[in-house]
């Protein structure tokens, strides 16, 4: 079980959250499996909630799809975050999705700039997504949001440790499981050798 405590020192900082909001739409599997987007509707509430949409705004099944390749591609990436491997397809969905997704550099009085989306609709909150995570590249935060190492799980989390060296959601919940399960392992290993 996940602490209060856990879940606070998970959080990304600033819109970095909500990448990793997106992301654990969907996470687990089996009985401890957490899923929320199952319908163009859901996402839309969804988007809305997190001010990426305006209400009102319909959202299609072409637009869901593209949604969930996007929170997908993402989990990929965070997986390489996390010392995984990096496949070459979820770049190509990500540089696809993103193609489609044009931003904008916006001055500001107080003389920071931001990425803005140069379209609206579920086009423009994916645009704002991956100006999210082209800000968080710029700036270093990026390589700190990883998914959880358990296959099973695959958490987005925010890696506060010093030495970046988080590699689960929870040491409660994913990383004594893994400890356990490898030492087991070990242990009829060399009961067997």
């Amino acid at each position: 079980m996940t602490t209060m405590h856990e879940e606070q020192r998970s959080a990304a900082p600033g819109p970095l959250a909500l990448v990793q909001a997106l992301v654990n739409t969907q996470y687990g599997q089996g009985r401890r499996a957490h899923v929320e987007l199952t319908s163009p509707e859901q996402l839309r509430a969804w988007l809305v909630a997190h001010r990426l949409l305006a209400d009102g705004t319909p959202v299609t099944q072409g637009d869901f799809r593209r949604v969930l390749q996007l929170r997908e591609a993402l989990r990929s990436l965070l997986r390489a975050n996390n010392e995984t491997g990096m496949l070459a397809s979820p770049i190509e969905v990500f540089n696809r999705l993103a193609s489609d997704a044009p931003l904008t550099v916006r001055l500001h009085p107080d003389g920071l700039s931001t990425l803005e989306p140069d379209i609206a609709g579920v086009d423009g909150a994916i645009a704002r997504l991956v100006g999210m995570v082209f800000t968080a590249m710029t700036d270093g935060t990026w390589a700190r949001l990883k998914a959880c190492r358990n296959d099973r799980c695959q958490k987005a989390f925010y890696d506060t440790s010093k030495n970046r060296s988080g590699a689960w959601c929870s040491m409660a919940r994913c990383g004594s499981r893994l400890k356990a399960s490898a030492y087991r392992h070990r242990r009829t290993a060399h009961r067997e050798g």
